[in-house]
């Protein structure tokens, strides 16, 4: 069974064809570089539920992800048992990747005499993947800890102290980013059943993480002119019917707030005869919908005074017209975020989704659907 995700890049390309809005944009290729950690050693159904998997699944068809753990490999060279060494390592530098997540180093604490060289095995191999023709952004993983944390006091300074620290310093010299997995992952025995590796719960706290990072530097699927207004195209509709089962199965678990907005009573006090009386508030059919607390709010009361209105086109600019309905499905449909179990939801300005403020923010979403995917 694959992974649960959307087919955005052939979702865009059927609707170019059909004269309607989306810019055609495949999913990023996400090399992921590590130990059994990243393999998912011991994790039931490793294919679905270790954390490049579930990054996978998070991403909503944004990103296409690769595993290349290899179980017991270390950074240093001269182990025996070297990542670079490995079939995995060529297949992952000719994989052309557009991101590679690198996270190793538990296995070289086993090679206490050679700690010196830990940093520049970790640099030549950023530096091998930043000279590829492709040229991909690589992110550099803190360490996660050993448990139980009682009895591994000494390993887990050691891997605080000189390893992160070592982790941060090449992220520094060579221009990588840092994920800091170190300071999301709790050191509870339940998600290191073995001591060493991640439970599926501790996988996806890693796959989160990642994510958080890679979204905020991903760019945004851009909405392009659509000369000529006409029904809401059969696949995005699809596909926002799709997110609303997710958000209605994720809504379904949690307590809704108290005083959510009534979005059909946002323009009670206002007469709406055209689009430009909503003109403030036509940015949100292009613009990213993250930072304020109300972006969804704010959606789903512009579908309803759109609907009321009546006017299938609008323009963004003078020379650009959308149709408003799959620009905002559009729109809503890339921001839905994912969980492990399958479900959606928004949250425009925290990465943990068990928030009042993601239930609230994952209510007045789903509003917004529904009034866009229309009759």
């Amino acid at each position: 069974m694959s992974p649960v995700r959307f087919s955005l890049g052939g979702v865009f390309s059927l609707l170019l064809m059909m004269s309607t809005l989306a810019h055609a944009q495949g999913p990023a290729q996400v090399a992921c570089v590590g130990d059994s950690i990243t393999f998912g050693d011991g994790i039931f159904w490793r294919a679905r539920h270790s954390y490049p998997a579930v990054l996978e699944q998070l991403s909503n068809g944004r990103l296409k992800v690769r595993n290349f753990g290899v179980n017991g490999t270390t950074a240093l060279p001269r182990t025996g048992r070297a990542w670079e060494h490995t079939q995995a390592a060529q297949d992952a530098l000719a994989s052309n990747p557009d991101w590679v997540i690198i996270m190793l180093g538990i296995n070289d604490l086993a090679f206490p005499e050679q700690a010196d060289r830990y940093p520049g095995a970790l640099r030549a191999l950023v530096q091998r993947f930043q000279n590829l023709p492709g040229k991909p952004n690589v992110f550099l993983c803190t360490l996660t800890p050993i448990a139980p944390a009682d009895r591994q006091v000494a390993v887990n300074r050691t891997i605080q102290q000189v390893m992160n620290p070592a982790i941060r310093a090449v992220a520094q010299e060579t221009g990588a980013g840092v994920i800091d997995i170190s300071a999301a992952f709790p050191n509870r025995p339940e998600l290191l059943p073995d001591g060493l590796h991640p439970s599926p719960e501790g996988a996806k706290i890693i796959a989160q993480t990642v994510w958080v990072a890679l979204e905020a530097a991903l760019p945004k699927p851009q909405i392009q002119a659509a000369p000529i207004p006409g029904p809401v195209a059969i696949s995005i509709r699809n596909e926002a019917q799709a997110a609303r089962q997710r958000a209605e199965r994720w809504l379904a678990d949690r307590t809704l707030p108290d005083n959510l907005p009534d979005p059909q009573t946002a323009w009670a006090e206002r007469e709406l005869r055209s689009p430009e009386d909503v003109a403030d508030w036509l940015p949100l059919l292009d613009g990213p919908l993250t930072g304020d607390d109300d972006v969804y709010e704010r959606c789903a009361a512009l579908a309803v005074a759109l609907a009321r209105i009546g006017h299938e086109r609008v323009f963004l600019a003078p020379d650009r017209p959308v149709i408003w309905r799959e620009a905002l499905l559009h729109q809503l449909v890339i921001h839905q975020r994912m969980d492990a179990q399958g479900g959606g939801y928004w949250n425009p300005t925290a990465a943990d989704p068990n928030t009042p403020a993601a239930t609230r923010a994952t209510w007045c979403a789903l509003q917004a659907l529904t009034t866009a995917i229309g009759p």
